[in-house]
C-alpha cells in the first residue's frame, strides 16, 4: 500500500505533516501500517520521532512516509 500522497522531492516532510497528510486523505495510519506490514506502535513510534530511522524497518518507514529522502533524491539535488 502506498502513501495516499506524493513524496517530497527537496525537503523531508515533518512528522506533523505526515499527519496531516493522512488526515486531509482520510486514511488512518494505523491502516496504511497494517497494510504494508507494520505494526501501529513503529509507524507511530518514527513519525512522532522516537525512532530516528537511521536504520532497518524505522528506516524503511522513514522513507516510505517521505521523513527522509531516498538516496536518489539526496544524489539528484
Amino acid at each position: 500500500m502506498n502513501v495516499p500522497y506524493p513524496l517530497p522531492s527537496r525537503k523531508p516532510f515533518s512528522g506533523e505533516r505526515v499527519k496531516e497528510l493522512f488526515q486531509a486523505a482520510g486514511l488512518p495510519i494505523s491502516a496504511w501500517a497494517e497494510g504494508n506490514g507494520y505494526t501501529r506502535h513503529q509507524v507511530y513510534m518514527v513519525i512522532n520521532g522516537q525512532f530516528k530511522g537511521r536504520r532497518g524497518t524505522s528506516h524503511e518507514i522513514a522513507l516510505k512516509l517521505g521523513l527522509k529522502l531516498s538516496v536518489e533524491q539526496l544524489a539528484a539535488a
